[in-house]
């Protein structure tokens, strides 16, 4: 949702097209961050555009592995993130929601 040059996005998981979650957990994470960089996108916005993130992981174990992936990906300075640990549904281990300034805006 975009409201006053503002992108909101819903917590976005890491599945297939067929809402399968990958095995791997790099790829669960991977996966996930395009659905956001595609829904931002969708909306006006980027990755780069980002204001605040917010994820979640099922195992703070895998904390490390997520944390590279995620400097990989999103676009630096990086916004100010939180991160937590928590139960997620399905059995999915990370999930990733942002907010963004739209293009136009930025």
């Amino acid at each position: 949702r975009t409201a006053n040059g503002i992108v909101f996005t819903s917590g976005k998981v890491g599945q297939d097209p067929d809402g399968n979650r990958p095995e791997r957990f790099e790829d669960e994470v991977r996966s996930a961050i395009a659905d956001l960089e595609k829904t931002l996108n969708e909306n006006g916005s980027d990755l780069s555009l980002l204001l605040q993130v917010h994820c979640i992981l099922s195992d703070m174990a895998n904390f490390d592995e997520f944390d590279r992936i995620y400097k990989e990906l999103i676009p630096t300075p990086a916004p100010p993130r939180f991160t937590h640990g928590g139960e997620l549904v399905q059995n999915f281990r990370f999930e990733i929601a942002g907010i963004a300034a739209a293009r136009d805006s930025a």
